[in-house]
């Protein structure tokens, strides 16, 4: 109903995605993904949810953050800007709940980490982090879209085991509203028209993935997971961020340049179609996904458990790192070559028995 709605109004408020540069998609794309989410997750809230301060405080900074991404659909704001509203949001979001990720857990193997008078100051680098690592993944159809729902179809399997019934009912109100604009952006029926999620939609969805993972493990009456099983959920998008900073920061260049140096656009560089490298790294994020839930059902130890993220990170950078002098088209020229070889093989094999 949203997306009905919103379609003329993005044109007429100019929220179109011009393809230029980088930007390799076919037309004017309405930025409206991220609004029509929180109009339905929103409405859906105030008339399901109960009364709850926690509540209400995600659902101003849901707002504020969707009105950030707006203007910098709109008009491209500085990045010092963005950070700034993003801090001052995330801030409004600690202080309205009364939660903030004050305890890790036990992280190193010595016992539990106590931030104490730090956990602002971490909750709101962490908050950052995740954010911009949910907007920096949203680069070809699908993909953010399909990631997200990894994240929060988790998480709806975690609080579903524990007794967070709002943030359960939020995790699947999110669901639902990411479903038609997933049908809608790779333009599959009913849909007829491409949308994309816009900065407001992935600001929008990375603060309200971080607002779940701190309820569901700072709880201090009852958390729904430990702090280490929140690395595994959003696995992807904070390794790719991670990577892509370090070498950015490593060539001396912004870490928030544009560049097509993401997993994603490696992918594409070596010859796979945008579905191919949407479904294969929706999958990655799925088997990430599934290592945090499977050993925090387990309740393995803590430290494994980050140990064991740290080396799935450097096995990641060690995958990823000959995709980067890739030639175009060398994983298509693989696929043949391994087609060829095994054909020879099997008539080779026919004829030698002969």
């Amino acid at each position: 109903m949203a997306l009905h709605f919103l379609k003329p109004v993005a044109h007429r408020a100019r929220l179109l995605d011009i393809p230029q540069g980088r930007k390799q998609h076919t037309g004017a794309v309405p930025l409206i993904g991220g609004m029509s989410i929180f109009i339905g997750v929103a409405v859906a809230a105030m008339l399901t949810l109960p009364s709850d301060p926690a509540v209400g405080t995600w659902l101003l900074c849901a707002l504020g953050i969707v009105l950030l991404g707006v203007a910098d659909d709109a008009e491209d704001l500085p990045v010092k800007l963005r950070i700034v509203m993003q801090t001052l949001l995330t801030l409004a979001l600690c202080i309205g709940t009364g939660l903030s990720l004050g305890n890790l857990g036990n992280l190193l193997g010595l016992g539990d980490i106590d931030l104490s008078v730090f956990s602002y100051p971490f909750t709101v680098l962490i908050v950052l982090g995740i954010i911009n690592a949910f907007n920096m993944i949203d680069g070809i159809d699908g993909l953010l879209g399909s990631v997200s729902m990894v994240s929060l179809l988790s998480l709806v399997l975690l609080f579903s085991l524990s007794t967070h019934a709002i943030e359960l009912s939020v995790s699947v109100m999110f669901l639902a509203a990411l479903f038609p604009y997933l049908l809608n952006n790779l333009v599959l029926p009913p849909f007829k028209q491409k949308i994309f999620m816009g900065d407001a939609g992935s600001m929008l969805i990375g603060l309200t993935i971080s607002w779940l993972l701190i309820e569901g493990t700072q709880d201090p009456t009852d958390a729904a997971f430990r702090p280490v099983t929140a690395l595994w959920l959003i696995g992807l998008p904070l390794m790719d961020m991670v990577r892509v900073i370090l070498v950015r920061l490593r060539d001396r260049r912004s870490p928030f340049a544009a560049g097509r140096d993401h997993l994603h656009h490696l992918l594409l560089e070596i010859g796979m179609s945008k579905c191919a490298a949407m479904l294969t790294m929706a999958m990655l994020a799925a088997l990430l996904a599934s290592v945090g839930i499977v050993t925090e059902h387990l309740q393995t130890s803590e430290s494994v458990m980050f140990y064991g993220f740290l080396l799935t990170f450097l096995a990641y950078l060690l995958a990823v790192a000959p995709l980067v002098n890739a030639e175009k088209g060398s994983l298509q020229r693989w696929i043949e070559a391994a087609a060829f070889t095994q054909t020879a093989r099997k008539i080779l094999a026919r004829y030698g028995n002969n």
